[in-house]
């Protein structure tokens, strides 16, 4: 009898013993889902760890507020809130707290850069062909000079007042803000890490204080680091003339044009920014690579929370680079 009870005893210690093992494997399992899909004219990839088994399905609603982002920053999309502001005979448009959000801050940089930021600078970009490797007319960019300048728009309460020959570009820094909705879903949606990488605007986020590792691409070798950096959760955005360009008779073209002259900028050929918001780092990667490299590290100082190194070809044009003090601690 005593033997009876010892095994029913032991048999029921194992069985506590096995729920008790069940319930704590469920709670430290854990669930990826990665996915890359083609919008906002790049690739958009998103990485997401959960406990929750639906990891898949907030990944794939995380992709559909991409969508949601792109119906309204999309520069090419006809059926976006921008498409339809640059292309409409009216002067006058009601924009949500988003839209404004995102025209202060290209405000901000647009006279902190002495005007170098500039997100009215659609007509000009239009005419440069990097496909077809062509340079624009030299009188036709003269002439579209005029149809560029922030301070030809105006922002009040929750309206935007555009001339109707001002065309505006928000690729330079939507993408970041795309970046940071994003995580912000995630993060309610419970995942304990996230990755989202906006064509090349990433964000990063753990709960554990996670330490993620970053290379930054040698600007002039595709196949190699030139700074390898261990960071935070945080953004890392990186601009550079490597990405779109052709060159002609030694001299290279790429996409970062400078908005007074209507040509490619020649001062720095890589930027990369540090920040808690990616949307920050997006549009000051793109300013500070329109800037002469040191009154760029001193802009660049006055974000909190926000680093960057930039590159660039001194007098032997030879590489070399500036990059504002706390950065040191990130450089692996």
């Amino acid at each position: 009898m005593k033997i009876m009870k010892k095994v029913i005893c032991i048999n029921f210690l194992i069985i506590v013993f096995l729920l008790i093992y069940s319930f704590y494997k469920d709670k430290v399992k854990y669930y990826t889902y990665k996915e890359t899909r083609l919008m906002l004219g790049t690739q958009i990839s998103l990485f997401g760890v959960s406990k929750n088994k639906n990891i898949k399905k907030h990944i794939e609603q995380a992709f559909d507020l991409v969508s949601k982002y792109d119906l309204k920053f999309s520069y090419y999309n006809p059926e976006s809130e921008l498409y339809q502001i640059n292309n409409s005979d009216s002067i006058v448009f009601n924009i949500d707290d988003e839209f404004t959000e995102i025209l202060l801050l290209a405000e901000r940089i647009y006279y902190e850069s002495n005007h170098l930021y500039d997100v009215t600078i659609g007509n000009i970009f239009d005419i440069w062909d990097f496909e077809n490797e062509i340079i624009p007319d030299s009188l036709t960019i003269q002439s579209l000079l005029s149809q560029v300048g922030f301070d030809k728009l105006i922002l009040q309460e929750g309206y935007l007042f555009k001339p109707k020959n001002i065309k505006i570009n928000l690729n330079s820094i939507c993408k970041g803000y795309i970046a940071d909705r994003v995580v912000d879903f995630l993060i309610n949606a419970g995942v304990k890490e996230a990755i989202v990488n906006c064509g090349g605007d990433i964000r990063f986020y753990s709960n554990n204080k996670k330490k993620w590792t970053v290379g930054i691409q040698n600007p002039r070798d595709r196949d190699t680091m030139i700074a390898t950096l261990r960071i935070p959760d945080m953004a890392v955005v990186t601009s550079g003339d490597y990405e779109r360009f052709f060159i002609i008779d030694e001299n290279r073209y790429h996409h970062i044009i400078n908005p007074l002259t209507g040509y490619p900028t020649n001062k720095i050929i890589s930027a990369t920014i540090l920040s808690n918001f990616a949307f920050i780092a997006d549009a000051l990667s793109t300013a500070i690579m329109l800037m002469h490299p040191f009154e760029a590290i001193e802009l660049i100082k006055t974000y909190p929370n926000t680093d960057g190194i930039i590159f660039f070809h001194d007098e032997n044009e030879e590489i070399v680079s500036l990059k504002t003090e706390n950065l040191n601690k990130w450089i692996k």
